[in-house]
């Protein structure tokens, strides 16, 4: 999934400002800290999303409870976002971010979804495919779906490659309706 228009644009002030003050890296530490909280606390995302709190209010809060976690550009950009009430858009901001991180560091995350646990012959083949491929250093994420029945699904960026027996065989059933529809018709 890509990050929207708006949260790119957030992103990549942070990134920019990051990267001007040499500290990318810290930054990073902290993005994915305050993404473990908005993905661990319930709490802290309805406070977040509360319209009837005021903006300031959570400012404060928000940087009182932490400051002893996220780098002081982080809380800056924090305060930024619940000013301009982006807060709903946290998590799409550090999914951009990791975008951008990913482009600067030439690398790609891949999904490769399987009916069982692959082996890692075949990881390893698909890595290095993908690497090839891509010209990039590949993150291989797997996921495990049963309803695939075989095969698998790779999905890198936009591009999905299904090679799942369940696509296969609504492919072949595709074909033999069409090819009965044509004997109908020429019959």
């Amino acid at each position: 999934m890509r990050a929207g228009t708006i949260a790119r644009v957030y992103a990549e002030t942070l990134f920019r400002s990051a990267d001007r003050h040499g500290r990318v890296e810290d930054v990073d530490e902290s993005v994915r800290a305050l993404s473990a909280v908005i993905d661990t606390s319930p709490d802290f995302r309805r406070f977040l999303a509360a319209p009837q709190i005021a903006a300031d209010r959570k400012q404060a809060l928000v940087a009182e409870s932490l400051k002893a976690r996220l780098d002081p550009l982080v809380l800056r950009f924090l305060e930024l976002v619940i000013g301009k009430h982006r807060e709903r858009l946290l998590e799409e901001i550090v999914l951009a971010w990791t975008e951008l991180l990913d482009v600067r560091a030439n690398r790609q995350t891949a999904t490769v979804t399987t009916a069982i646990p692959p082996d890692s012959e075949t990881m390893a083949r698909v890595h290095a495919a993908l690497e090839k491929a891509t010209g990039k250093t590949v993150v291989l994420e797997q996921r495990i779906d049963p309803k695939l029945l075989g095969g698998l699904v790779i999905r890198t960026g936009d591009t999905v490659i299904d090679g799942s027996l369940r696509s296969r065989l609504v492919e072949l059933g595709r074909r033999l309706r069409t090819a009965g529809q044509a004997r109908v018709a020429l019959g």
